[in-house]
Protein backbone atom coordinates (compact mmCIF):
# COMPACT_ATOMS: atom_id res chain seq x y z
CA UNK A 1 0.00 0.00 0.00
CA UNK A 2 1.77 3.45 -0.63
CA UNK A 3 2.22 6.13 1.83
CA UNK A 4 -1.07 8.62 1.65
CA UNK A 5 0.93 11.55 0.54
CA UNK A 6 -2.39 13.60 -0.17
CA UNK A 7 -3.13 14.99 2.93
CA UNK A 8 -1.27 17.74 3.66
CA UNK A 9 0.15 18.71 7.23
CA UNK A 10 -1.47 21.45 9.47
CA UNK A 11 1.37 24.07 9.80
CA UNK A 12 4.96 23.86 8.78
CA UNK A 13 6.36 20.76 11.02
CA UNK A 14 9.73 20.70 13.05
CA UNK A 15 11.16 19.37 9.19
CA UNK A 16 9.75 21.56 6.94
CA UNK A 17 13.07 23.67 5.51
CA UNK A 18 11.63 27.42 6.81
CA UNK A 19 14.99 28.42 7.01
CA UNK A 20 15.78 27.96 3.20
CA UNK A 21 12.57 29.04 2.59
CA UNK A 22 13.15 32.64 3.72
CA UNK A 23 16.25 32.55 2.12
CA UNK A 24 14.85 32.38 -1.00
CA UNK A 25 12.47 35.08 -0.96
CA UNK A 26 15.12 37.15 0.93
CA UNK A 27 17.74 36.54 -2.06
CA UNK A 28 14.62 37.39 -4.87
CA UNK A 29 13.70 40.56 -4.16
CA UNK A 30 16.51 41.67 -6.57
CA UNK A 31 14.82 40.00 -9.14
CA UNK A 32 11.22 40.54 -7.89
CA UNK A 33 10.02 41.79 -11.60
CA UNK A 34 11.34 38.37 -13.15
CA UNK A 35 9.42 36.46 -10.53
CA UNK A 36 6.24 38.74 -9.67
CA UNK A 37 3.10 37.55 -8.07
CA UNK A 38 0.44 37.64 -10.57
CA UNK A 39 -3.45 37.63 -9.69
CA UNK A 40 -4.56 33.84 -9.66
CA UNK A 41 -5.60 32.26 -12.87
CA UNK A 42 -8.67 29.82 -12.30
CA UNK A 43 -9.44 27.38 -14.85
CA UNK A 44 -12.38 25.54 -15.74
CA UNK A 45 -11.81 23.54 -18.48
CA UNK A 46 -13.83 20.77 -20.03
CA UNK A 47 -12.04 17.38 -19.26
CA UNK A 48 -10.87 16.32 -23.05
CA UNK A 49 -12.60 13.04 -24.60
CA UNK A 50 -10.40 10.17 -24.08
CA UNK A 51 -9.62 9.85 -27.72
CA UNK A 52 -8.05 13.64 -27.46
CA UNK A 53 -6.47 12.95 -24.19
CA UNK A 54 -4.60 9.69 -25.62
CA UNK A 55 -3.21 11.19 -29.25
CA UNK A 56 -1.93 14.53 -27.04
CA UNK A 57 0.04 12.19 -25.44
CA UNK A 58 1.15 9.97 -27.97
CA UNK A 59 2.71 12.63 -29.41
CA UNK A 60 4.21 14.50 -26.78
CA UNK A 61 5.64 10.87 -25.38
CA UNK A 62 6.92 9.51 -29.35
CA UNK A 63 6.76 12.86 -31.52
CA UNK A 64 6.65 12.56 -35.32
CA UNK A 65 8.09 14.32 -37.91
CA UNK A 66 5.14 15.68 -39.47
CA UNK A 67 3.98 17.43 -35.93
CA UNK A 68 4.45 21.02 -36.43
CA UNK A 69 5.86 20.87 -32.55
CA UNK A 70 8.13 17.65 -33.50
CA UNK A 71 11.61 19.41 -32.89
CA UNK A 72 10.79 21.21 -29.61
CA UNK A 73 8.77 17.59 -28.13
CA UNK A 74 11.67 15.19 -29.43
CA UNK A 75 14.15 17.63 -27.90
CA UNK A 76 12.29 18.02 -24.72
CA UNK A 77 12.33 14.17 -24.63
CA UNK A 78 16.34 13.37 -24.87
CA UNK A 79 16.46 16.55 -22.13
CA UNK A 80 14.17 14.70 -19.65
CA UNK A 81 15.57 11.21 -20.37
CA UNK A 82 19.43 12.58 -20.22
CA UNK A 83 18.25 14.31 -16.78
CA UNK A 84 16.78 11.51 -15.48
CA UNK A 85 19.86 9.41 -16.21
CA UNK A 86 22.30 12.08 -14.50
CA UNK A 87 19.88 12.22 -11.59
CA UNK A 88 21.79 10.48 -8.22
CA UNK A 89 19.81 7.40 -7.44
CA UNK A 90 16.81 8.40 -5.71
CA UNK A 91 14.18 7.06 -4.05
CA UNK A 92 10.20 7.10 -4.96
CA UNK A 93 7.77 8.34 -5.08
CA UNK A 94 7.55 10.88 -7.71
CA UNK A 95 5.56 14.10 -8.29
CA UNK A 96 5.12 15.47 -11.37
CA UNK A 97 4.16 18.99 -11.08
CA UNK A 98 1.23 20.17 -13.17
CA UNK A 99 1.43 16.83 -15.26
CA UNK A 100 -0.94 16.84 -18.19
CA UNK A 101 -1.21 13.88 -19.66
CA UNK A 102 1.56 12.89 -17.83
CA UNK A 103 3.58 11.72 -21.35
CA UNK A 104 7.28 10.83 -19.50
CA UNK A 105 5.59 8.65 -17.35
CA UNK A 106 7.76 5.78 -18.63
CA UNK A 107 10.73 7.69 -18.54
CA UNK A 108 11.07 7.51 -14.66
CA UNK A 109 12.92 4.44 -12.85
CA UNK A 110 11.24 5.30 -9.70
CA UNK A 111 7.57 4.98 -8.27
CA UNK A 112 4.91 5.43 -7.91
CA UNK A 113 4.41 8.57 -9.65
CA UNK A 114 1.69 10.97 -8.67
CA UNK A 115 0.32 13.40 -10.85
CA UNK A 116 -0.64 16.99 -9.96
CA UNK A 117 -2.73 18.93 -12.20
CA UNK A 118 -4.92 22.18 -11.65
CA UNK A 119 -8.26 21.16 -13.18
CA UNK A 120 -9.01 17.86 -14.72
CA UNK A 121 -8.74 18.96 -18.34
CA UNK A 122 -5.69 16.33 -19.58
CA UNK A 123 -7.83 13.61 -17.39
CA UNK A 124 -4.51 12.17 -16.13
CA UNK A 125 -3.81 13.67 -12.67
CA UNK A 126 -4.34 12.05 -9.54
CA UNK A 127 -4.89 14.84 -7.54
CA UNK A 128 -6.27 18.33 -8.38
CA UNK A 129 -5.16 21.04 -6.64
CA UNK A 130 -2.50 24.18 -6.64
CA UNK A 131 -0.55 26.22 -3.91
CA UNK A 132 -0.13 25.01 -1.04
CA UNK A 133 0.24 21.91 -2.64
CA UNK A 134 -1.98 18.79 -0.89
CA UNK A 135 1.16 17.33 0.31
CA UNK A 136 2.58 15.92 3.40
CA UNK A 137 6.11 17.41 3.96
CA UNK A 138 8.85 15.71 2.95
CA UNK A 139 6.41 13.49 1.17
CA UNK A 140 8.45 12.96 -2.35
CA UNK A 141 12.34 11.81 -3.34
CA UNK A 142 11.65 13.67 -6.97
CA UNK A 143 9.62 16.59 -8.04
CA UNK A 144 8.76 16.73 -12.10
CA UNK A 145 8.15 19.92 -13.37
CA UNK A 146 8.01 20.03 -17.57
CA UNK A 147 7.41 23.38 -19.50
CA UNK A 148 5.09 24.90 -16.58
CA UNK A 149 6.99 26.38 -14.13
CA UNK A 150 6.98 29.85 -16.11
CA UNK A 151 3.13 29.90 -16.38
CA UNK A 152 2.60 29.60 -12.68
CA UNK A 153 1.37 33.25 -11.27
CA UNK A 154 3.65 32.61 -8.08
CA UNK A 155 7.07 30.92 -8.84
CA UNK A 156 8.89 31.60 -5.64
CA UNK A 157 6.22 30.42 -3.49
CA UNK A 158 5.57 27.43 -6.12
CA UNK A 159 9.97 26.81 -5.73
CA UNK A 160 9.38 26.97 -2.10
CA UNK A 161 6.20 24.22 -1.72
CA UNK A 162 8.79 22.00 -3.94
CA UNK A 163 11.57 22.38 -1.37
CA UNK A 164 8.50 21.10 1.34
CA UNK A 165 7.10 18.26 -0.41
CA UNK A 166 10.74 17.29 -0.78
CA UNK A 167 12.80 15.10 1.30
CA UNK A 168 15.97 16.62 2.53
CA UNK A 169 18.20 15.73 -0.90
CA UNK A 170 15.37 14.85 -2.87
CA UNK A 171 15.75 15.92 -6.69
CA UNK A 172 13.68 18.67 -9.14
CA UNK A 173 14.08 18.40 -12.87
CA UNK A 174 12.44 21.29 -14.63
CA UNK A 175 12.14 22.58 -18.48
CA UNK A 176 11.08 25.96 -19.22
CA UNK A 177 10.66 27.21 -22.97
CA UNK A 178 13.94 29.89 -23.66
CA UNK A 179 13.69 30.84 -27.37
CA UNK A 180 10.17 31.16 -27.84
CA UNK A 181 7.48 33.81 -28.93
CA UNK A 182 5.03 34.56 -26.44
CA UNK A 183 1.51 33.80 -27.40
CA UNK A 184 -1.03 34.29 -24.16
CA UNK A 185 0.31 36.35 -21.74
CA UNK A 186 1.22 34.60 -19.44
CA UNK A 187 4.53 33.45 -20.07
CA UNK A 188 7.46 34.31 -18.29
CA UNK A 189 10.75 34.85 -20.33
CA UNK A 190 13.71 33.31 -18.13
CA UNK A 191 17.43 33.05 -18.75
CA UNK A 192 19.79 30.49 -17.07
CA UNK A 193 20.30 33.32 -14.69
CA UNK A 194 16.94 33.63 -13.51
CA UNK A 195 16.81 29.96 -13.55
CA UNK A 196 20.01 30.24 -11.30
CA UNK A 197 18.61 33.10 -8.71
CA UNK A 198 14.75 30.89 -8.31
CA UNK A 199 17.09 27.77 -7.20
CA UNK A 200 20.25 29.94 -6.05
CA UNK A 201 19.85 28.16 -2.29
CA UNK A 202 19.75 24.54 -3.94
CA UNK A 203 22.91 21.89 -4.09
CA UNK A 204 24.15 21.07 -6.93
CA UNK A 205 22.21 23.10 -9.68
CA UNK A 206 23.05 22.24 -13.23
CA UNK A 207 21.40 24.12 -16.15
CA UNK A 208 21.59 22.61 -19.40
CA UNK A 209 20.30 23.92 -23.31
CA UNK A 210 18.13 22.42 -25.19
CA UNK A 211 18.28 22.42 -28.94
CA UNK A 212 19.33 25.71 -30.50
CA UNK A 213 17.61 28.78 -33.17
CA UNK A 214 17.06 26.12 -35.35
CA UNK A 215 14.07 24.36 -33.03
CA UNK A 216 12.99 27.48 -31.76
CA UNK A 217 12.26 28.71 -35.67
CA UNK A 218 10.63 25.24 -36.50
CA UNK A 219 8.87 26.12 -33.16
CA UNK A 220 7.42 29.32 -34.62
CA UNK A 221 6.53 28.58 -38.12
CA UNK A 222 4.84 25.32 -37.04
CA UNK A 223 2.84 26.99 -34.94
CA UNK A 224 1.78 29.75 -37.38
CA UNK A 225 1.15 26.84 -40.04
CA UNK A 226 -0.78 24.83 -37.42
CA UNK A 227 -2.98 28.04 -36.94
CA UNK A 228 -3.55 28.64 -41.06
CA UNK A 229 -4.63 25.06 -41.80
CA UNK A 230 -6.94 25.17 -39.10
CA UNK A 231 -8.43 28.01 -41.12
CA UNK A 232 -8.13 27.45 -44.78
CA UNK A 233 -8.52 24.39 -46.01
CA UNK A 234 -5.79 24.64 -49.04
CA UNK A 235 -3.55 24.77 -46.04
CA UNK A 236 -4.98 21.90 -44.82
CA UNK A 237 -3.96 20.11 -47.94
CA UNK A 238 -0.08 20.61 -48.15
CA UNK A 239 0.19 21.04 -44.04
CA UNK A 240 1.94 17.59 -43.56
CA UNK A 241 4.29 17.62 -46.26
CA UNK A 242 5.09 21.29 -45.54
CA UNK A 243 6.08 20.22 -42.18
CA UNK A 244 8.51 17.39 -43.14
CA UNK A 245 10.58 19.71 -44.79
CA UNK A 246 10.27 22.82 -42.07
CA UNK A 247 11.42 20.20 -39.61
CA UNK A 248 14.24 19.01 -41.77
CA UNK A 249 15.18 22.35 -43.02
CA UNK A 250 15.34 23.45 -39.12
CA UNK A 251 16.94 20.71 -38.19
CA UNK A 252 20.13 21.24 -40.68
CA UNK A 253 19.61 24.65 -39.17
CA UNK A 254 19.64 23.71 -35.62
CA UNK A 255 23.24 21.20 -36.13
CA UNK A 256 24.65 24.54 -38.19
CA UNK A 257 24.66 26.71 -35.57
CA UNK A 258 25.69 24.22 -32.82
CA UNK A 259 27.92 26.51 -31.62
CA UNK A 260 24.81 28.95 -30.37
CA UNK A 261 22.74 26.96 -28.72
CA UNK A 262 24.86 27.48 -25.39
CA UNK A 263 23.46 31.13 -25.82
CA UNK A 264 20.54 30.59 -27.73
CA UNK A 265 18.76 27.21 -26.27
CA UNK A 266 15.54 26.93 -27.48
CA UNK A 267 14.48 25.29 -24.11
CA UNK A 268 16.33 25.08 -20.69
CA UNK A 269 16.55 22.57 -18.45
CA UNK A 270 17.60 22.34 -14.24
CA UNK A 271 18.55 19.61 -11.96
CA UNK A 272 18.63 20.48 -8.26
CA UNK A 273 18.97 18.95 -5.21
CA UNK A 274 17.12 20.14 -2.22
CA UNK A 275 19.65 20.48 0.65
CA UNK A 276 18.83 19.55 4.40
CA UNK A 277 17.35 22.63 6.53
CA UNK A 278 19.76 25.67 7.47
CA UNK A 279 19.64 28.14 10.09
CA UNK A 280 20.13 31.49 8.57
CA UNK A 281 18.94 34.90 9.74
CA UNK A 282 17.01 36.60 8.01
CA UNK A 283 16.59 40.16 8.55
Amino acid sequence: MHRDLSVRTVGPSARTPICFSLLIGARLRVSETRFAVRAPVRLRRARLSDEEIERIRRERREPRVTQWDYLHLAGLRRGITSSVRLASPADGPVLDLFCGTKPYLELFPWRPVWGLDLDDHFGRADVLGALPLPFLDDAFGVVFCSQALYLVDDPVSTVQEIARVLRPGGQVIVTIPHLFSAEVGLERHWTRGDLRTLFGEWDQVRIAGVDGPGAALAYFLGGLAARAARRWRPVRRSFSPGIVVLNTTCRVLDILTTPLHRRWPHSLLLIARRPAAREVEVS
